[in-house]
């Protein structure tokens, strides 16, 4: 599609969301798992949340790194680093807005969960794209550009 083609930030967010929506199919399904099972998990469903969220965090970095922003950088360290810092800030709203939309709103708590899954996408994109995976050199800008 030539919109796509055209724009790097919008194939970068369809990839995003894409490799986003594998993990987040690992994370709900340990949710689901954690909660509808075990009573502990039930009551406790932010700890749930927490443990389906972690699990697939460094598939996620290794993904995004590889597929989404074609980031062929050395600096593996400091941009797992950087990444972990987003997804515990990412982690933190998620958990806030989960809390908020089950015991303030009175939401289901999957609704809940999708609705908080959606609104941490666009703004974990919006730093891994800026600040996580930012290109710093310009051969790889380019060759991002033409990818």
């Amino acid at each position: 599609m030539p919109v796509i083609r055209n724009h790097l930030a919008l194939r970068q967010l369809i990839k995003f969301a894409i490799t986003g929506g594998i993990f987040t199919i690992v994370d709900f399904a340990i949710y689901i798992f954690l909660t509808r099972l075990f009573l502990f998990f039930e009551v406790h469903y932010l700890w749930a949340n927490f443990i389906g969220m972690a699990s697939g965090a460094t598939g996620d970095f290794l993904l995004n790194k590889a597929w989404t922003f074609r980031n062929h950088e050395r600096k593996v360290l400091l941009q797992y680093i950087k990444f972990w810092v987003v997804v515990v800030l990412g982690m933190a709203i998620y958990q806030y807005l989960l809390l908020f939309f089950v015991e303030k709103i009175e939401l289901y708590d999957i609704l809940g969960k999708a609705f908080s899954a959606i609104i941490v996408m666009l703004i974990r994109f919006t730093i891994h794209k800026f600040w996580t995976f930012r290109i710093t050199n310009r051969t790889n800008s380019i060759a991002n550009h033409y990818e």
